[in-house]
């Protein structure tokens, strides 16, 4: 299994970090989520970090973040 991220589609719009908190502890909360997502406000560039506690949303039928990736930025590959 495996998460593909396109950058050139991703807005940085975080939606990917509430799906993933909610998965894991049932609340909407970024510092709870295995996925990080940051802007630089000047250059505009966007970085994401998936730490080890992704568990690609185990009993979903895909990860949320995927699932609810407005833009298309998150893929999912099984």
């Amino acid at each position: 299994m495996k998460i593909i991220i396109d950058m050139e589609a991703c807005y940085g719009c975080r939606t990917c970090e509430l799906a993933c908190s909610y998965h894991h502890a049932k609340v909407f909360s970024p510092k709870l989520s295995s996925i990080k997502v940051q802007r630089n406000n000047r250059t505009g560039k966007i970085t994401w970090i998936i730490d080890s506690t992704c568990d690609f949303c185990e009993g979903e039928e895909e990860p949320l973040c995927a699932k609810f990736c407005f833009y298309g930025g998150i893929k999912f590959e099984k």
